[in-house]
């Protein structure tokens, strides 16, 4: 008979951890996502979790301030086009100027889902489920020690 062997968090999750601060630009954080090819991370403050920000929060965040430009209902003159074009861009230039001086903590998720290293990856797919969240901060004494995504599952699942 073979024996089953329960697959715990602390072996699929990844240790290193790409963290934040709280007073961390957007631009700066969402640079870094890129640049590591991940889609979120913790907010640290003191080697205490604070919130976790992702993709998809700062994608939120820039749709609610750039949602569009203005229509223009005769497009056939040429004037207005150009005018409402060079407004809409002084706008939108201002408007990334007071961007790039929100921080992290102003749109970051305050009270992230987190997960034990000695869960049960079945418990880590149960919580993302429940809160239709992509990633687990993985705390143990208060520390952030890892995190766990659902690309972290799907490759237990293939074992």
């Amino acid at each position: 008979m073979q024996e089953i062997k329960i697959k715990l968090v602390k072996d699929y999750m990844k240790r290193k951890v790409v963290k934040f601060s709280p007073n961390d630009s957007i631009f700066k954080v969402a640079k870094l996502l890129s640049k590591k090819h991940i889609s979120g991370g913790p907010i640290v403050k003191k080697g205490k979790l604070v919130g976790v920000i992702s993709e998809s929060d700062i994608i939120k965040f820039m749709q609610l301030k750039f949602p569009g430009s203005s229509s223009i209902e005769e497009p056939h003159m040429l004037t207005l086009v150009i005018a409402n074009l060079i407004k809409d861009q002084i706008k939108f230039k201002k408007e990334l100027e007071r961007i790039s001086k929100v921080k992290v903590k102003d749109i970051m998720t305050k009270d992230p889902i987190t997960i034990s290293p000695n869960d049960t990856l079945i418990e880590a797919a149960s919580r993302m489920a429940k809160y239709d969240v992509q990633r687990l901060i993985v705390v143990e004494k208060g520390k952030v020690v890892g995190i766990i995504t659902r690309a972290d599952l799907l490759k237990a699942l293939l074992e």
